[in-house]
């Protein structure tokens, strides 16, 4: 990766952070979640323990989506052909993330949002069936969509307002975990961090 600052280019801190407005959106998907789950799975005892192994289970297929979520981002990053795709192991989140050199703004609204084809799969997918099947694909796609909530809002913002910059960086802390962004104009830099102290 080159360097993104050159003769001409002034650095701009940006204020609004829109991470934390999708922070916020998964938070509130998460607290409304249960509703879903209730409806679906409204005939189990919760004393069951069956209803156990159930939710055991759903919590089970949760984790592996998030792996599928990640190799969505993943997967739509190479076929668009973004320069240093990687799935890495990010210790501040700890989590897996994409990592890259840099995306177009076009990339970074279809790579942000690629994941998000499965929730209404998921959750159609719940509502044909019943039992802990349903109890499992509705927890599949809430943990989707709230784990994806972040980027939607991201890609949303990004795509609106920098819609005509040249790349998007990541931007990176001292001992490799990603910090926030860099949106790179012909003629300026505007960084956006997670915090600021």
């Amino acid at each position: 990766m080159g360097a993104i600052a050159g003769p001409g280019k002034h650095v701009e801190l940006a204020k609004f952070k829109p991470f934390y407005i999708g922070l916020l959106l998964s938070i509130a998907i998460l607290i409304a979640s249960p509703l879903l789950f209730a409806t679906r799975c409204s005939y189990a005892p919760c004393r069951s323990s069956s209803a156990v192994l159930g939710l055991l289970g759903a919590i089970g297929a949760a984790l592996l989506l998030v792996a599928i979520h990640e190799s969505a981002h993943y997967t739509a990053a190479r076929l668009l052909h973004v320069p240093g795709a990687r799935l890495v192991f990010n210790r501040r989140l700890g989590a897996v993330m994409l990592d890259y050199n840099y995306m177009t703004p076009k990339q970074y609204v279809v790579v942000a949002l690629a994941p998000q084809l499965l929730t209404p799969i998921l959750l159609w997918a719940a509502i044909l069936t019943s039992g802990f099947a349903a109890l499992a694909l509705c927890i599949m796609g809430a943990a989707n969509l709230a784990g994806g909530a972040p980027d939607i809002v991201n890609a949303l913002y990004f795509g609106l307002v920098h819609g005509s910059a040249e790349r998007f960086h990541l931007l990176y802390r001292w001992d490799g975990s990603v910090e926030g962004g860099v949106v790179e104009y012909r003629d300026k830099l505007v960084v956006y961090v997670m915090r600021t102290a």
